[in-house]
């Protein structure tokens, strides 16, 4: 079960990947960072009210403060640095970029959790991510790794894959005693209240009140906060929870395949012999990792 919520993840964040690409035109990165995440909270608090779950269940103290921290660095930092990579680098280099998530789930699962991959599980990560690199190859662009823009596009991508495994890692050791939708609600809310001080002292908050007003690009942000950050959250940590943390991780690499297939489907880009090798070494090496 656990795995099949990991690449449904995938999936749906594939999915509004190419639309948070879209709305980022309209939207500054911290700017895209409130939206998505209040929508978010507003969707999952929703969900659990028809749901009767509650919103202040019977758990010890320590699971509210880790899914804080969780939702401070899953979200929070790494959302503002996600959303400005993808800015800064086109579609080949954020898919090398994005190939860190893995690396680093399987560090800090191996670090905090002692988490340890079989053989199978090993090649099958080897598999997936070499099937990135493979079908994002292509799509470089030679010398524009020197370029300003995009070496801060580099640096920020790295910062958000590092956050991102970081605050999913240690959200796993508490999940077994909280419900999803309210784990999912507590991380979103830490996430979106962590953006507070960080609006209140920056420079730029009166450019970001004047882009969160309705507007056009609420047309595309509004569905990709859907399948982002509502769908792929709830089965991120639904992923998370009900299988380890190594093996939701390498599923959840996933998403980079999906997006090589929507792009061909959705924007009609050309499905490449490359491609399709990709696909292929990725669909096996998922395999691997869940007969492991």
């Amino acid at each position: 079960m656990g795995s099949a919520f990991a690449l449904g993840c995938a999936f749906f964040w594939a999915f509004a990947v190419i639309l948070f690409k879209k709305a980022g035109e309209s939207f500054s990165p911290i700017a895209l960072n409130i939206y998505k995440s209040v929508v978010a909270m507003v969707l999952v608090g929703l969900t659990m009210r028809v749901m009767g779950i509650p919103f202040f269940p019977d758990v010890p103290p320590r699971v509210w403060w880790i899914l804080v921290l969780s939702g401070l660095s899953g979200i929070t930092l790494a959302d503002i640095f996600y959303f400005s990579a993808l800015n800064r680098l086109d579609a080949g280099m954020v898919a090398v970029v994005e190939c860190l998530y893995l690396p680093g789930v399987l560090g800090f699962s191996y670090i905090l959790l002692g988490e340890r991959m079989g053989v199978l599980g090993i090649i099958g990560s080897g598999l997936v991510l070499c099937a990135i690199l493979v079908g994002a190859v292509k799509d470089l662009k030679p010398g524009t790794i020197g370029n300003g823009q995009t070496l801060w596009g580099l640096c920020a991508g790295v910062l958000a894959m590092m956050f991102m495994a970081l605050g999913i890692v240690i959200a796993k050791d508490v999940l077994d005693q909280a419900d999803v939708f309210w784990a999912t609600f507590v991380r979103v809310t830490a996430g979106t209240l962590g953006l507070v001080p960080i609006v209140l002292c920056h420079p730029e908050r009166m450019r970001f009140a004047r882009e969160l007003k309705f507007s056009k690009a609420w047309l595309n942000a509004f569905p990709a906060t859907v399948s982002g950050n509502y769908i792929a959250l709830v089965l991120w940590v639904a992923g998370m929870k009900y299988t380890t943390a190594s093996r939701a991780g390498v599923l959840n690499q996933m998403s980079t395949i999906f997006l090589f297939i929507l792009a061909t489907v959705w924007l009609k880009e050309k499905m490449t012999a490359q491609r399709l090798a990709a696909i292929f070494m990725a669909a096996t090496g998922a395999y691997l990792v869940i007969v492991n």
